[in-house]
C-alpha cells in the first residue's frame, strides 16, 4: 500500500511525556497557579479606575447644580479618589505576593 502524498508531509505532534519526577511536576503545576493567581489577582486594578470616575463624575454634577457647595464637596472628591487608588494598590500588592513571595 503507497502512502499518500499528505501524510507524508503532515505528520503528528509527539504527545506530551508525563513527568518523571512527581516533584518536578508539582513545582511546575505551583508555579502555574502562581500567574494564573497572580493575573487574577491584577485583573482587579481595573476595577478602582471605575470608582475614581464615578467619584469625579459626581463632583463635576454636583458642583455644575450647585456652584456655591463646590468647595466644601472638593475634600469629600479627593477622599473617594484616595480610597479607590489605596485599593488598587492594595490589590497590586496582593499580585505581586503572589509573584514573589508565595513561589
Amino acid at each position: 500500500m503507497q502512502r499518500s502524498a499528505v501524510s507524508k508531509i503532515v505528520r503528528r505532534a509527539p504527545l506530551a511525556r508525563p513527568a518523571r519526577n512527581a516533584a518536578i511536576a508539582y513545582e511546575v503545576t505551583v508555579n502555574g497557579a502562581n500567574l494564573i493567581g497572580a493575573g487574577l489577582a491584577a485583573s482587579g486594578v481595573g476595577v478602582p479606575a471605575i470608582g475614581v470616575a464615578m467619584c469625579f463624575s459626581a463632583y463635576m454634577l454636583a458642583s455644575a447644580r450647585q456652584p456655591n457647595m463646590s468647595a466644601k464637596l472638593l475634600p469629600y472628591c479627593v477622599m473617594g479618589f484616595a480610597l479607590s487608588e489605596a485599593l488598587a494598590l492594595f490589590i497590586l500588592l496582593v499580585a505581586f505576593l503572589e509573584l514573589f513571595a508565595f513561589s
